[in-house]
């Protein structure tokens, strides 16, 4: 079955073939409407409101923070650190606009500052494009990713451990696009970065990953069946 398409654009095989699990729970983060009358309750000291803004949000961003860190508890710690900043500094939010939007960004830079402190190398989201794509892709045997410590085989998480191998920003990017079902302009606004910076990455992150593909010897026929 070919893959569906929004917009015109053609949608990611691989992105879709994702392993399911925790990471894969719960819906995409959509605007409701109601988010505002809550953020105005929480500010009054309502934690009914506040926990409703939790139980509505926590599934989205574990997600998040899981396909960024590729760790679950990692992702489960940034996931509460959110909640304790967007708490600590609710009376700064900007009631015009979109309280999806500044927890995202909240979740997508404490991920960027956990990579900080592994000391890994990290593409930031400031990264100059040009020096970005000169970056090598550190090919690894997807047999030996995470996925392996369980004795999972299947293509889905072969795919989902290439994944693992882009860089924390375009997997950031290709998760909001595909998997939160996130609009290009969302995405700008939750990065803070161009519109055209956005659709450059994400094209970037297309090609890197058919690389990973094609060097693990995966066709795209074969994620389209």
């Amino acid at each position: 079955m070919a893959a569906g398409s929004r917009s015109g654009e053609t949608i990611s095989p691989a992105w879709r073939m994702l392993p399911s699990g925790k990471a894969a729970k719960g819906s995409p983060v959509r605007e409701t409407g109601d988010d505002l009358p809550l953020v105005k309750r929480s500010l009054k000291g309502d934690e009914q409101a506040f926990e409703e803004l939790v139980t509505r949000y926590e599934a989205a961003l574990y997600r998040l923070a899981w396909r960024m860190l590729g760790n679950e508890e990692e992702a489960r710690d940034i996931v509460q650190e959110t909640f304790l900043r967007v708490f600590r500094a609710l009376e700064t939010f900007d009631q015009s606009r979109r309280f999806s939007t500044w927890i995202l960004r909240i979740t997508t830079n404490l991920c960027i500052d956990r990579y900080r402190r592994r000391k890994m190398r990290l593409l930031s989201i400031d990264v100059d494009d040009e020096e970005e794509d000169r970056r090598p892709i550190v090919l690894v045997d997807p047999g030996r990713g995470p996925e392996a410590d369980h004795g999972r085989t299947s293509l889905a998480e072969t795919v989902g451990a290439l994944i693992e191998r882009l860089p924390p920003i375009y997997r950031a990017i290709l998760h909001m696009r595909y998997q939160q079902g996130l609009a290009y302009e969302e995405i700008a606004e939750t990065l803070e970065i161009p519109l055209g910076t956005v659709k450059a990455r994400l094209h970037r992150a297309h090609r890197q990953l058919k690389e990973l593909l094609e060097a693990a010897g995966i066709g795209l026929e074969a994620l389209e069946d």
